[in-house]
């Protein structure tokens, strides 16, 4: 028989409860299983009048109550251990991929839990030191460079072996993906790509070192190009992907061009690993708002990664 995929259920407060329903009522497969609590799933689906199987639940019972959209210790380190648990049985092979729900960063921290989020605890988890946040949709896809950090401390981080980590993740995801050789683009961290060092060195020092690397090894990389028209429609068209300086330079084109239909992927670990690219959504939690299209999307890829 073969390993169900596994969709994670996130923070229990937020919409990922509701939106695994919509997913798990739709699915024919029946490969595909959640991790979650049952109970807590039964009475969601009640209350939103959505379908039920107790069998397509794989259960963790929740210790505690909780309120929708309220950030809670409890909260937080019932979504950590749904996630802990995937992870596990997905090494060991009981799994054949995992897809997560939101998290909610601040519920995490409330429970002990002290990561940034889902990429960083992966990392850590399945000791996988090659690894990146890559984001993809039909209009556009961006792998990131740095993710959770604060925006001053993104030129300290921006080393050209990290760089080149990166692009040499998303190129060999993307040609898999695609089926042939991905072309890729690097925009700058600067105004104008730095305009030859007048508006920063990055891009002299850092940037171009990383793209002649990768140049060297065959990959076909554009850049650095200047931030401002490096997602204009006549370019996205000749490029499968972008390998982003820090987290809003890819996640602001992303979400405003396919913001229901974006997944997240983890590239370079040993587990299949697909998620939304939305949060927990607290002001739509519980009340049948929030739309399944981006859960719908991560499942897909994840099965296409799992064969």
């Amino acid at each position: 028989m073969k390993s169900p995929l596994i969709i994670t259920q996130g923070d229990p407060a937020g919409v990922g409860p509701e939106l695994a329903l919509q997913v798990l009522s739709e699915d024919r497969s029946g490969d595909l299983k959640l991790l979650g609590c049952r109970e807590l799933h039964r009475k969601i689906a009640d209350r939103l009048s959505l379908p039920f199987n107790p069998d397509q639940i794989i259960d963790l019972p929740l210790e505690g109550e909780i309120e929708p959209g309220k950030v809670s210790a409890i909260s937080g380190d019932h979504s950590f251990r749904c996630l802990e648990a995937a992870v596990e049985g997905a090494l060991a092979g009981k799994y054949s991929g995992v897809v997560t729900n939101p998290i909610h960063k601040e519920a995490w921290h409330l429970a002990g839990h002290p990561f940034p989020g889902h990429t960083e605890y992966l990392v850590e988890k399945t000791n996988s030191p090659r690894h990146a946040m890559m984001l993809t949709s039909d209009e556009i896809t961006c792998a990131l460079v740095t993710t959770h950090v604060a925006l001053a401390d993104v030129p300290d981080l921006l080393e050209a072996d990290r760089m080149l980590e990166v692009i040499e993740l998303t190129h060999e995801a993307m040609s898999a993906i695609k089926g042939r050789p991905a072309k890729l683009a690097m925009p700058g961290l600067n105004p104008h790509a730095g305009e030859a060092g007048l508006f920063g060195r990055e891009e002299i020092n850092l940037i171009i070192p990383a793209l002649e690397k990768a140049r060297a090894k065959g990959i076909d990389i554009m850049g650095p190009i200047s931030p401002d028209t490096a997602f204009l429609p006549t370019l996205r068209k000749t490029i499968d992907a972008y390998v982003c300086t820090y987290h809003d330079q890819g996640l602001i084109p992303l979400k405003t061009l396919a913001f229901d239909l974006g997944v997240n992927v983890t590239l370079g670990l040993p587990i299949v690993r697909t998620s939304v690219d939305h949060g927990t959504a607290f002001d739509l939690a519980w009340q049948g708002k929030a739309r399944a299209t981006s859960l719908q999307e991560a499942v897909k890829l994840a099965r296409r990664l799992c064969l």
